[in-house]
């Protein structure tokens, strides 16, 4: 009787509560953390790296790059003061503007709070010598996003506004750290450097052919990121794809981009076969569903796309033939 309550109540509470809490997840950067989660498991995947992992240092790597992911990207949202706060982004996405604003303290604490616990983790991850380097990987994401956009556009644009440079900055930023995070966690707790050395040496084409892709990847599904901010990029002066091309142009080049991966993926022999075979999958299935769908917002979708599309593939891996000695 108290299972079939509890069932009830579960019916009556989850669709009052979901439409609020959806949104404030989506507000707090959840999406966007297991995105960049979804980017290094993606490398590990294809580069051969995840058949290394011990499960303490897969969830312990795991963590550490949600908790990074996500306290940057709230950086991003809430800045460090309120004077830094971007008027484009209260154009562009109303709805998060007013809850960031309205919640700035709160979430900066939260930011610190993510920091203190990414440098803990990354600690356990990067040890060489007694020296924690891994503690220092949250405070140089910190300091890219500042460099980034870490306020408003004044009279020099930042890297954020300009054609090209604002994808690619991002897009080497998350493939420089899951390359990091992927190839420490196959040694455990912390390894040293020389495992480091040696895990890189054995597999540098692999990991190279896999952080290219991501490069790649991650360009193009930023570039449908900015289709939702459009008309704020035009009114304040940040070059993208979306501002250059128009919306659908620029909708069409990044699938074409995707699909042109999936290809690559499937073709390449230096890849684990099943891994870039189911890579190659479900970049095509979800490319065409994203694009027939056509959502009005994107970005939501997009960051939790890749973690799905990572999930996915794992479920495969789990299922097929295991990997020969």
């Amino acid at each position: 009787m108290q299972s079939v309550a509890a069932f009830r109540l579960a019916c009556l509470v989850y669709p009052s509560l979901m439409p609020r809490v959806l949104p404030a997840l989506a507000h707090l950067a959840l999406w966007a953390g297991l995105y960049v989660v979804g980017a290094a498991i993606c490398l590990a995947q294809l580069a051969g790296l995840d058949s290394l992992f011990t499960a303490p240092a897969a969830w312990r790597a795991a963590l550490f790059t949600f908790c990074t992911a996500v306290a940057v990207y709230l950086l991003d949202r809430a800045k460090l003061t309120d004077s830094r706060f971007d008027p484009a982004d209260a154009r562009a996405h109303p709805a998060r503007y007013a809850f960031v604003t309205r919640h700035a303290a709160p979430i900066r604490a939260l930011i610190v709070a993510l920091l203190c616990v990414a440098a803990y983790l990354g600690s356990l991850l990067i040890n060489w010598g007694g020296v924690p380097f891994g503690a220092a990987i949250p405070l140089i994401a910190v300091l890219g996003v500042l460099l980034y956009a870490g306020g408003p556009r004044r009279a020099r644009p930042r890297p954020k506004d300009l054609l090209l440079l604002k994808n690619t900055y991002v897009a080497l930023g998350i493939a420089g750290f899951a390359t990091i995070v992927s190839v420490s966690a196959t040694t455990e707790r912390g390894g040293s450097l020389a495992d480091f050395a040696r895990t890189l040496a054995a597999h540098t084409l692999p990991l190279a052919c896999s952080a290219a892709h991501l490069v790649i990847r991650v360009f193009a599904d930023a570039a449908l990121c900015d289709l939702d901010d459009e008309d704020a990029d035009r009114h304040y002066g940040t070059d993208t794809l979306a501002t250059h091309l128009g919306r659908r142009r620029a909708w069409n080049t990044a699938l074409t981009i995707r699909l042109l991966l999936a290809a690559a993926i499937a073709l390449t022999p230096l890849f684990p076969t099943t891994a870039r075979l189911a890579w190659a999958t479900v970049t095509v299935i979800s490319s065409t569903a994203l694009r027939l769908a056509a959502p009005a917002h994107l970005r939501d979708w997009v960051d939790a796309r890749l973690f799905v599309e990572a999930l996915a593939v794992a479920i495969i891996l789990a299922l097929g033939p295991a990997p020969p000695p």
